[in-house]
């Protein structure tokens, strides 16, 4: 998909999403936001510009249906065996709390955890200075929440995990009104002239009855659910323009109409990042972003679709990166660098797809620079085992290849290079003193979360352009006072910065 296919396709999204007959029922729907220009994620889209014909189109037509009614069977069954409590945690929650966060659990192990995976410990922080708050956390791990939940007992801040089912009329319910949506969707269709915009709500209407839109329907009835208990005064949740959250603010405000929704941009912002940097119906915006840094705050700042809504920093637990050392400086973190054994860190997103395209390519340059160590690294939701069993070039490799399973400090410590793609660990490299080496690949849009760095940062596209920078880079004197590397330590520096507590308990100071 090129750019102007892109900004078609959101464009048009949007036009569907903003329409006047939209409901929160269309607004659950994951597939018409769109999020960003990863090829992963554009993949779900291909179709509308490139469609199926012959049999390809009708295999693809019931493929759809059947996970559709597969997906719809499975909940039922769930349904059956689940007791219907729309969240588990304590059985008495505070009235009239100060923040509601809402959360993820990503995995078992985060479960009876102080600290928050995204939030760290402010809303601890936040009970220190006289305030009350409640997090709640949607369950991605795969567990019965049940059990989770109980590990947080006799926390100073309350944890409640959503459950994946509510009582059986209740998603009865909701199932009836995302069919309802998906049929005006269809018949808008059939209307439609225009091809793009028929596509669009042809394929709207059938993720429309998908898993996804049924789950934030439920998340919405849940946070409803849960903001009439508490009645807060503020609920912030993780923003990245997910229709999940969308509904999050209308589904709080439709039972508190004072609360004060806040988003909090915890991620990367890419070149063409969309969902985020755009406002729907006013009910599904939020009042106030608080970003990771400053880099995103004046990008968000920026964007013309958010029409005003004021962006704060409010820092992030990555912001720690940003002070590696105690007193470190550019220049002595370059000055370190230089000195070191060639090394090129290789790190990929957590995706499977993204892992095999960065190592296939180191694999290539390693043959080709059989002096320079490459070390490979894993996002922790992957495995070496699990990608060397779906790719026999990785089972037997090369003598200056290494799998590593170091702490990334260390690795960090022994190289002097990056190669990555639209990772964010590439922040730390930098600020670490390496030099970021982007592969882009032919036809695509950029995923560099570097996109605005000019300096330092260097694209390349064949093995022959890497064993070009890295001769250059053997072949140079540079000294510690480098002004390239000085504009892109301090561009990640400023990436991410440190928590700011008083951000949160100066707007809970404004609101009622």
């Amino acid at each position: 998909m090129n750019e102007e296919q892109y900004r078609l396709l959101f464009d048009a999204c949007d036009r569907v999403l903003l329409a006047p007959d939209s409901t929160i029922e269309r607004v659950a729907i994951p597939w018409l936001h769109v999020i960003r220009e990863h090829p992963v994620f554009l993949a779900n889209y291909v179709d509308l510009f490139e469609p199926a014909t012959g049999g390809r189109a009708i295999v693809r037509k019931w493929s759809l249906l059947f996970r559709n009614r597969a997906g719809w069977f499975k909940q039922i069954v769930s349904t059956l065996r689940a007791d219907g409590q729309p969240w588990f945690g304590p059985k008495e929650l505070p009235r009239g709390v100060d923040i509601l966060f809402v959360s993820h659990l990503l995995n078992e192990s985060q479960a009876g955890n102080a600290e928050d995976f995204y939030f760290a410990g402010l809303a601890n922080e936040l009970v220190a200075r006289g305030h009350s708050a409640v997090i709640a956390l949607i369950n991605h791990t795969g567990k019965d929440a049940k059990p989770l939940a109980v590990r947080w007992n006799g926390s100073p801040v309350p944890r409640v995990i959503f459950s994946g089912s509510l009582y059986l009329l209740e998603e009865v319910n909701l199932y009836r009104r995302i069919k309802r949506g998906s049929l005006r969707l269809r018949k808008l269709a059939k209307k439609e002239e225009q091809e793009l915009p028929r596509r669009i709500l042809a394929r709207a209407s059938e993720e429309g009855l998908a898993n996804g839109s049924l789950t934030n329907m439920r998340i919405a009835w849940q946070i409803g659910a849960l903001t009439a208990k508490l009645q807060p005064k503020a609920i912030v949740v993780t923003h990245e323009g997910h229709a999940w959250e969308r509904v999050a603010f209308a589904a709080a405000r439709s039972v508190r109409p004072s609360v004060r929704c806040i988003g909090y941009q915890h991620a990367a912002l890419f070149c063409l990042q969309h969902a985020i940097r755009r406002n729907l119906a006013p009910e599904y915006n939020p009042d106030q972003i608080l970003t990771a840094g400053e880099i995103t705050q004046a990008q968000l700042s920026r964007a013309p679709g958010l029409r005003g809504i004021p962006v704060t920093v409010l820092g992030s637990n990555r912001g720690s990166i940003s002070s590696l050392e105690e007193g470190q400086t550019a220049a002595g973190t370059q000055g370190r660098i230089l000195g070191k054994a060639p090394a090129c860190l290789v790190i990929p997103e957590g995706i499977a797809s993204e892992c095999d395209i960065l190592f296939n390519f180191a694999l290539a340059c390693a043959q080709l620079l059989p002096r320079i160590r490459f070390i490979w690294r894993l996002h922790p939701i992957l495995s070496f085992e699990s990608l060397v069993s779906k790719n026999k070039k990785f089972r037997q490799l090369p003598a200056n290849v290494e799998m590593s399973r170091m702490p990334i400090e260390q690795d960090l410590e022994r190289c002097r290079w990056a190669l990555y793609r639209g990772t964010t660990a590439v922040m730390l490299a930098v600020l670490s003193g390496l030099r970021p080496i982007y592969l882009k690949l032919a036809a695509e849009l950029s995923i560099d979360p570097l996109h605005e760095l000019n300096t330092f940062r260097v694209t390349i596209e064949s093995p022959e352009d890497f064993l070009r920078i890295i001769n250059v880079d053997l072949n140079d004197d540079r000294n510690s006072e480098d002004k390239e590397f000085k504009v892109a330590y301090d561009y990640c520096r400023r990436y991410f910065l440190p928590w700011n507590v008083t951000v949160l308990a100066n707007i809970l100071s404004r609101v009622s």
